[in-house]
């Protein structure tokens, strides 16, 4: 996959909580395959999916209940915000 995206260091963080989570319950490898082909669609299609606050998009995960909170910059690079837990109170 071309590599035209970065993650903030708090999707970093929420990333990695997640994993940990995954991880314990024996599901990391299918969070982080939903995860990458989130990312390949966001990649193939950035600007595909409705601007929802500040010019970041969101995408849900197919499997999970993450989403993807991302800006499309210059040249279509992708800055990923946050992967968000949609059943915690943030």
């Amino acid at each position: 996959m071309e590599e035209n995206y970065e993650f903030s260091e708090e999707a970093k963080l929420e990333l990695y909580r997640a994993q940990c989570y995954f991880k314990l319950i024996n599901r990391e490898e299918e969070f982080l395959d939903d995860l990458v082909n989130q990312l390949r669609l966001i990649i193939s299609m950035p600007r595909a999916f409705q601007e929802r606050y500040k010019a970041v998009r969101i995408i849900k995960f197919e499997h999970f209940n993450y989403t993807i909170h991302y800006r499309v910059k210059e040249n279509n690079n992708i800055i990923v915000y946050r992967i968000l837990n949609q059943n915690q109170d943030f």
